[in-house]
């Protein structure tokens, strides 16, 4: 493959012996099934299949789809769509296939939106294992009062518990990049925060100056006075920054001041 196509597909594959680990990573029972995302040349699909569940796999480059559609020939339980993922009709996939694994060594290029689209859909999975730079994994990751902690974080954890499984030096892939990689695990809240569309935009918005109080934050979006009135309703000093905030503290934020 050349590096024009490695670069624009944000590809880095992964070696056998690493793609054995993370596949025993996932909790899979005889059951279960597994959409894996940007398969590339199957290194973590191998190792899935190995474990006698089928394995539906979207993969965006023709080339990569050619050598799996040679390497699966004859494996019944394996299915491939070349098809982007942030195209793929995912929603409409998990009415016939309920309840899968999600599984991927995803771009980093893309990584971001590839979880952020999956999150509103967790709740109809088991879960979602993957791999990314590792600095994406500790926001993914974050907790409120730690520095990775942003509007990124919240929108993972209104739906899901996050958990960082494993630091993949980049010795473990071909090309090698720049960047160490991680492991994370996704799993469902029992209780997702339920929250309007409205209510994650506000959230960016409190997000947008890091480190300053949240009154000038959302000083564009309300009047001051109005901000701070809230605060003081939720029992919330003048001088709170975003990053101290837990979802839900920021969605009962959001409502107060949405009903003022």
């Amino acid at each position: 493959m050349d590096r024009d196509r490695r670069r624009r597909f944000g590809q880095n594959f992964l070696d056998a012996e690493t793609a054995s680990l993370l596949a025993s990573d996932i909790p899979l029972s005889a059951s279960d099934s597994i959409l894996e995302i940007g398969p590339g040349h199957g290194a973590l699909t191998e190792p899935l299949l190995s474990r006698g569940v089928p394995v539906t796999a979207i993969e965006i480059d023709e080339e990569c789809v050619a050598v799996l559609q040679k390497k699966f020939a004859g494996n019944s339980k394996f299915h491939v769509v070349n098809q982007d993922f942030m195209r793929f009709p995912i929603d409409d996939w998990l009415k016939e296939n309920p309840k899968p694994w999600l599984a991927g060594n995803l771009p980093y290029n893309v990584s971001t939106g590839i979880v952020a689209k999956v999150m509103p859909l967790l709740k109809k999975t088991h879960g979602f294992m993957c791999m990314v730079q590792y600095e994406v994994a500790e926001r993914f990751c974050a907790a409120p009062h730690s520095r990775n902690y942003g509007s990124l974080s919240v929108w993972i954890r209104a739906h899901a518990k996050c958990k960082m499984l494993r630091k993949i030096g980049p010795e473990h892939f071909t090309p090698r990049p720049n960047v160490d990689s991680a492991t994370v695990l996704f799993t469902p809240r029992p209780d997702p925060l339920e929250a309007p569309a409205e209510f994650f935009d506000f959230v960016q918005a409190a997000f947008s100056q890091k480190r300053k109080v949240i009154t000038n934050s959302l000083s564009q979006k309300y009047e001051k006075e109005k901000i701070s009135s809230a605060l003081e309703k939720c029992g919330f000093s003048s001088n709170t920054r975003a990053e101290e905030l837990s979802p839900e503290a920021l969605l009962t934020l959001y409502q107060t001041l949405s009903a003022n």
